[in-house]
């Protein structure tokens, strides 16, 4: 059962969180006696503690309310989608020992060496433009994404000559995105540059931090590449690289946040995205392969936040923490809720789970319709035939069956304000109407309240980063 906690910080300083207030307050330490054992506390502040709980703190909680899904919802969803994204090739020139798609993982199709064929991906792209046609929302994202985009190059050309021609009237604004691991850039730089692609380009630090991401055929190290073509875009399209290259680093047990930070910062004057290796669909015959490569972000961070936080502040795993807290877990809530406010209902779904189409729909190799490139290949939404199929009472039963059962488990979770899971990373979820049934991102009472240490403790160190996140987060 869900209820008031107390916890205190690393400066020994005393708080009160409620979650179904959201109320967070900083209290004399008598009171936490006047909780945890009357006997010893001070009248004064016995008295402070009945006060409060007569004033809703310390009772029993209610379970919360959450929404229901229906068929409008998947629809309105499907319909306002921003973003298309093909995987173009499932063939990468590159075989690093961590890929998603690699050795370690399960929960994608077969790789065959084979292309996204244009004739299915035209079929989507007609369906999207048209479902636009009537949608309020009029920007599109076009991604290409799986295994090394540029490969097939001559696929990207055709999306582009294709949208022209669809959106010649120019109704619907389109920008186009690529993760790449740049290699193969230098073959393709005057198109990307001039339709202005955003690009992720994956480096892990220097030559060392990068010796996983080698060549498939010679397994050499591909670093020299990469920066070749990246030293080349910073000095031949000073503007674009400036404003449309971003980085990713995947963290492991040859680098370190540190690392990341000195070489990609040092270098180029960009902050890096640092992403731990994924957990999801790992093979449970390569757990042991998975322990030797990972390496914990919160304790890399932390043996380099103290030297270079300026750099690197707003990019810590606990100012993240510390956002998403003041978002959702706060009073700050109600500024951009006002009707929960006022009516005193909230109704949401259970986890973080994006309903179909809400931020993007991938389309694979195999003409399969995806949430998103992070979800299992076996819960696709919808196929590419001769015409789109998304069958909308479908899709509707399916994620209806999860939120009906899995909401019974939420409702004593304690992260269930702002749960940071999607479903289809839970590895029961295909028994989520099991009594055996365990969600293993379930947050208890002594998991949250040492989130909150952490979290408070951080924004005692820094408490500018309250007005920073209020203004710049949660007032939108």
């Amino acid at each position: 059962m869900i209820k008031t906690l107390i916890y205190t910080t690393e400066n020994n300083n005393s708080y009160i969180y409620d979650h179904k207030s959201r109320l967070s307050m900083l209290i004399h330490p008598d009171l936490k006696k006047a909780h945890e054992n009357p006997a010893e506390a001070d009248t004064y502040y016995l008295k402070k503690y009945e006060y409060l709980k007569r004033h809703g703190l310390f009772s029993e909680p209610k379970p919360n309310t959450f929404g229901s899904l229906n068929e409008s919802m998947i629809k309105e969803s499907i319909t306002k989608t921003s973003q298309i994204t093909f995987e173009v090739t499932d063939f990468c020139n590159l075989n690093c020992l961590y890929c998603s798609f690699g050795e370690l993982y399960e929960g994608f199709d077969e790789r065959n060496i084979k292309n996204i064929d244009i004739n299915y991906a035209e079929k989507m792209l007609k369906y999207i433009f048209k479902l636009k046609s009537t949608s309020k929302t009029k920007n599109l994202i076009i991604a290409f994404y799986v295994g090394e985009p540029l490969f097939n190059g001559k696929f990207i050309e055709n999306i582009i000559n294709i949208v022209n021609t669809l959106n010649y009237k120019k109704e619907i604004k389109v920008e186009y995105s690529m993760t790449t691991n740049a290699t193969l850039i230098h073959k393709y730089v005057k198109l990307l540059v001039k339709y202005n692609f955003e690009l992720l380009i994956s480096l892990d630090g220097n030559e060392k931090n990068h010796s996983y991401r080698y060549y498939r055929n010679n397994k050499k190290n591909s670093f020299h590449k990469v920066i070749e073509n990246i030293d080349m875009i910073q000095k031949e399209y000073p503007e674009y690289f400036k404003n449309h290259i971003r980085f990713n680093a995947v963290l492991h047990n040859r680098n370190s946040v540190k690392e990341i930070y000195e070489f990609i910062y040092g270098r180029y004057k960009k902050i890096p995205r640092i992403a731990e290796l994924a957990f999801d669909d790992l093979k449970s015959d390569k757990k042991s392969d998975y322990n030797k490569l990972f390496h914990n972000k919160l304790e890399s961070e932390n043996v380099f936040k103290n030297e270079n936080t300026d750099i690197m502040h707003t990019e810590l795993s606990t100012y993240k923490e510390l956002t998403n807290f003041l978002k959702y877990n706060s009073l700050n809530f109600y500024i951009s809720n006002i009707i929960s406010l006022l009516y005193g209902v909230e109704k949401y779904l259970p986890t973080s789970t994006c309903l179909p189409g809400g931020k993007k729909i991938l389309m694979t190799t195999n003409n399969k319709l995806l949430p998103c490139e992070r979800v299992n290949y076996k819960y696709a939404i919808g196929e590419i035939n001769k015409e789109v199929i998304l069958d909308i009472p479908k899709i509707t039963q399916r994620y209806k069956f999860y939120f009906d059962h899995i909401k019974n488990v939420c409702k004593h979770c304690y992260s269930n304000k702002f749960c940071n899971t999607c479903l289809f990373h839970i590895k029961g979820i295909d028994n989520v109407d099991s009594k055996e049934f365990i969600c293993e991102y379930f947050c208890n009472s002594k998991e949250f309240t040492n989130r909150l240490h952490r979290i408070f403790s951080f924004l005692e160190k820094y408490p500018n980063d309250f007005y920073q996140i209020i203004e710049n987060e949660v007032i939108l």
